[in-house]
């Protein structure tokens, strides 16, 4: 069974001058390291929405492991984590009252032991006392991934989650979302660094104005361009650059 199935899906929102997502369709499958590319504005956020339930699709249906989030939302919720590029936290509580206060939020009776575990992992363990708004960007960053995998999701959806981080931060947040992957976790991958999803997608899907431009491994995509750049394809496929 494919983790996400989306198909013709379209959600408009009222006063714009064309849909977020307009006929977007595209399945992921199961323990599949997913690729979301495109430019601000390219509908990437409403189809997270979209997927978690938050939104629900003007026409067109969505299948995450095979339920429909229009009509289950809360269902398909528990099972998907998502770490926003804007940093989820509480900037005057520290690290631990973060993660307790958001596992509550979650329905979980907090694990200290697994919170702990996690904080060390990520290098937050002698700051983990102190508030959130001492920590330095990339800190910020792990603490949210963190947040985001509290309640061990099926499903994990990551935007930017790189952006602005130091080379530590970084190294640590792809080598953990590679382990998890080979734990069986589906993840969706959106970001501007090029270099990082040819790194670590299984395929990517290259979106503009709400639709499915191009679609591929990284592999075949650049030879399908002659390119050795998916910034390439993306400019051949789209017209812009993803950082526009």
């Amino acid at each position: 069974m494919a983790a996400i199935i989306i198909e013709k899906v379209v959600k408009e929102y009222k006063g714009a001058d064309r849909p977020a997502v307009n006929g977007l369709s595209l399945t992921i499958e199961q323990g599949e390291i997913y690729g979301l590319l495109g430019p601000n504005g390219a509908g990437k956020s409403t189809t997270v929405m979209l997927i978690c339930g938050l939104l629900v699709p003007d026409s067109g249906s969505i299948s995450v492991f095979g339920i429909d989030p229009a009509t289950h939302g809360s269902v398909v919720r528990s099972k998907v984590g998502v770490a926003t590029q804007d940093i989820a936290l509480f900037p005057s509580l520290t690290a631990m009252e973060n993660l307790n206060y958001l596992a509550r939020m979650y329905g979980l009776k907090p694990d200290r032991n697994k919170i702990e575990t996690l904080v060390e992992r990520f290098g937050l363990k002698n700051k983990a006392h102190k508030q959130v708004s001492s920590y330095s960007g990339g800190m910020k960053r792990r603490l949210n991934l963190i947040a985001s995998i509290l309640h061990d999701p099926e499903l994990l959806i990551l935007d930017e989650p790189t952006a602005g981080v130091d080379v530590q931060s970084r190294t640590m947040i792809i080598e953990y979302l590679q382990e998890k992957n080979n734990e069986g976790m589906t993840i969706i991958y959106s970001s501007h660094i090029l270099e990082e999803a040819e790194r670590l997608c299984h395929r990517v899907g290259i979106i503009n104005e709400g639709q499915l431009l191009e679609e591929g491994t990284t592999k075949d995509l650049l030879a399908k361009f002659n390119t050795d750049s998916l910034e390439d394809v993306f400019l051949s496929v789209s017209g812009k650059s993803i950082r526009s």
